[in-house]
C-alpha cells in the first residue's frame, strides 16, 4: 500500500472547501481536519496556519490553470488558433472550480495571474507576429482580453441560467474581437 501523502489530501479537502463555500473566508482549519479524515493538530504538521493551507490551495489552482491553458495551447500550430484555445482553456477551468478561480483572483492572490496573463501576451504578440491580428500592442490587448475572460468566468459561474450565447461562439468573438484577430479564427463583424 502506498504511503498517505497527507500534505497533498489536505489541500484537497481545503480546495473541497473553498469550492462548496465560494471563498476561502468559510474555511476553517477543523473543517479542513474534518474533511480530510484526520485531527486538527495532524494540519499543523504540514501548514503553518490557515493562510498558508490556502496558500497552497490557491498555488495549486494556478498550476492546474497554467496546464489545461498549456496543453490546449499545444494541440495547436497556428497562433490565432493557440490563442483562442488557451482562452478557451482558460474559462473551462475557471467555470469547473468557481469558487477557487475567485479566491485565486482575490485580494489575497492577484499577482498569482502574472503567468495567466504573460501566456495572454505571448499569444495575442504570436499572432501579430504571424500577421493573424492588427494588435499595434499586444500587453493592452492582452489586458483587455484577460478582463473579459474573467468577466465571462464570473458572470457564466454566477448567472448559470441566464440564456447566454452558445459557448464556444461567445468566446470565439471575444477572442477574435480583443484580440483584433484576421483570418479563419477573426470574430465576425
Amino acid at each position: 500500500m502506498p504511503a498517505r501523502d497527507l500534505r497533498a489530501e489536505l489541500i484537497a479537502a481545503a480546495a473541497r472547501l473553498v469550492e462548496r463555500a465560494g471563498s476561502p473566508d468559510g474555511v476553517s482549519l477543523r473543517a479542513v481536519a474534518r474533511e480530510a479524515g484526520v485531527s486538527a493538530p495532524a494540519v499543523y504538521g504540514h501548514f503553518a496556519d490557515l493562510g498558508a493551507l490556502v496558500d497552497a490551495v490557491l498555488d495549486e489552482g494556478f498550476a492546474a490553470l497554467g496546464a489545461a491553458v498549456t496543453e490546449a495551447v499545444d494541440r495547436e500550430t497556428d497562433p490565432a488558433a493557440r490563442l483562442v484555445a488557451g482562452c478557451r482553456a482558460y474559462v473551462r477551468a475557471g467555470l469547473a472550480a468557481p469558487g477557487r478561480y475567485r479566491a485565486m483572483f482575490g485580494p489575497r492572490r492577484v499577482a498569482g495571474g502574472a503567468r495567466a496573463f504573460g501566456l495572454l501576451v505571448e499569444g495575442v504578440g504570436a499572432c501579430v507576429a504571424a500577421g493573424r491580428s492588427g494588435s499595434r500592442d499586444p500587453q493592452a490587448d492582452a489586458n483587455l482580453l484577460w478582463t473579459a475572460l474573467h468577466g465571462m468566468v464570473t458572470l457564466r459561474a454566477a448567472a448559470p441560467d441566464v440564456p447566454w450565447p452558445a459557448f464556444d461562439t461567445q468566446l470565439a468573438q471575444l477572442v477574435g474581437r480583443l484580440a483584433l484577430l484576421t483570418g479563419p479564427d477573426a470574430a465576425p463583424a
